[in-house]
């Protein structure tokens, strides 16, 4: 894909925590799901716990030891890649440095639906007094734009357990339609049926699907063409819904022409309706889930 790429790289909290001193600092962390890459999670002092990507008999840590460039071969005949939970030890380790000098955290999984993160986190988090773990209900830049909120929260003073809250609120705002240049990844995964893929594929149709905010996928609309002229009928079907929230939009792919991409990211850019637009190369684990070639537009509603 055509981003730099560093090689460096709905509610579970204890009942306990109302009583903690509110001016105590908040970190704020998610998993690598959140596809805040290269360098934004870095920028916003938003802590990782990586994912595991087993490949060819390998497992590798998400982002931070493997790329999503070395997830498909050109054939498209590579075995399909698996992803797996951080287990609860790493997030406990995690949770154990960042609390030890009195901090609280904010945890932002992606949706339990797909993976035991979520479970996992609350699992260590069981462990303190002080952590909170969202279902995000999402995954990949939406989850990346809950976590940014947090982290707008965080610096302007706001306590965990409110940035909790509002997380939670924010979750059931996410709206993130899914292009997806063919359902054999959806497919080879277990997220499409075999008549679906078949229709699909008879038809050269490509789907867009809602991952609406019970972390539930579903195909809102078929488009017919080449890809280049799908993108755009995309772009101006999301640009269409009315209820945007007019801040952070996020333009992502799993991995595309990166003219047509920039081309999309402008369209996004031009309609006006987002204050600032992020563009991000969506991490292993989006791309294990979407197949090469998917688009993505995440944005809140009102």
């Amino acid at each position: 894909m055509y981003f730099p790429f560093e090689k460096q790289i709905r509610g579970c909290y204890n009942c306990a925590k109302s009583e903690r001193d509110e001016a105590m600092p908040v970190v704020i962390s998610a998993d690598s799901a959140c596809d805040l890459f290269p360098s934004l999670y870095r920028e916003r002092g938003i802590e990782l716990v990586p994912l595991y990507i087993s490949l060819g008999g390998e497992t590798r840590r998400d982002m931070f030891e493997i790329s999503p460039d070395e997830l498909f071969s050109a054939d498209g005949k590579s075995p399909l890649p698996k992803t797996s939970a951080p287990p609860p030890i790493d997030f406990f380790e995690l949770f154990r440095k960042s609390t030890q000098g009195g901090a609280s955290v904010v945890h932002f999984a992606m949706n339990s639906r797909f993976s035991s993160s979520y479970q996992n986190a609350c699992i260590a988090a069981k462990e303190f007094q002080n952590v909170f773990v969202v279902d995000t209900h999402t995954l990949s830049s939406a989850e990346g734009l809950l976590a940014l909120r947090a982290a707008d929260r965080r610096d302007a003073g706001m306590p965990a357990e409110k940035i909790y809250l509002a997380a939670e609120e924010d979750s059931r705002r996410v709206r993130a339609y899914v292009l997806l240049d063919s359902l054999d990844y959806a497919y080879r995964g277990g997220r499409a049926s075999m008549l679906q893929m078949f229709g699909a594929n008879l038809l050269r149709l490509r789907p867009c699907l809602l991952l609406d905010t019970e972390g539930r996928l579903s195909v809102v609309k078929k488009f017919r063409g080449n890809f280049a002229q799908v993108c755009r009928e995309y772009a101006r079907f999301v640009l269409a819904r009315p209820d945007a929230d007019s801040g952070r939009a996020f333009v992502t792919t799993t991995g595309m022409d990166s003219r047509l991409f920039h081309e999309i990211v402008g369209m996004v850019e031009k309609s006006g309706k987002f204050r600032k637009v992020l563009t991000s190369r969506a991490g292993c684990a989006m791309s294990t889930h979407a197949g090469p070639g998917a688009l993505v537009i995440f944005y809140l509603s009102k």
